[in-house]
Order: structure tokens, then C-alpha cells, then sequence
């Protein structure tokens, strides 16, 4: 498949892996559902081939949820007279 360009060069199934962990740890899936997936029988290596996700719109949404979250549950201050 290299010579014929239908993959670049160096493609390996564990670097297939890291690539499918990754994206769908950067999709928001959980470890349990990854490891689905990659066909892993524990989340510890599905921890492993998504390390290095970049989570941070995961990380965004989550605190922008906890933020709304937080306008919902406020409760108003009383100041009390003396």
C-alpha cells in the first residue's frame, strides 16, 4: 500500500491507534468507550493511546456548563440591618 501511495510511509496499527484514541478522546468519549473501540478489554491502555488528546474545548465546555450551572443556583445576598 506504501509503494502504491494508498499510505504514507512508516503507518503502523499502533500508530493507527494513538490516531483513533486521540480524535475520540479530543470528541469527548470516555476511556471506557475508547477502549471499546481500539478493542481493549480495560481503559488503561485506552488511557494510554489517547494521552495525548488536546482536551481543551472538553475542558471549555465543561466549565462553561459548571458556570451556567452556578448563575442557575445562586442565591441572593441579604444584608441584614443592624
Amino acid at each position: 500500500m506504501e509503494k502504491e501511495n494508498k499510505i504514507q510511509p512508516g503507518l503502523t496499527l499502533k500508530g493507527l491507534r494513538h490516531t483513533v484514541g486521540t480524535i475520540l478522546a479530543e470528541m469527548g468519549y470516555d476511556h471506557g468507550s475508547i477502549a471499546l473501540i481500539l478493542g481493549h478489554a480495560t481503559e488503561t491502555m485506552a488511557k494510554h493511546y489517547s494521552r495525548r488528546a488536546d482536551l481543551t474545548k472538553k475542558a471549555e465546555a465543561t466549565m462553561n456548563s459548571l458556570a451556567a450551572e452556578m448563575n442557575i443556583r445562586k442565591t441572593k445576598v441579604i444584608k441584614l440591618d443592624k
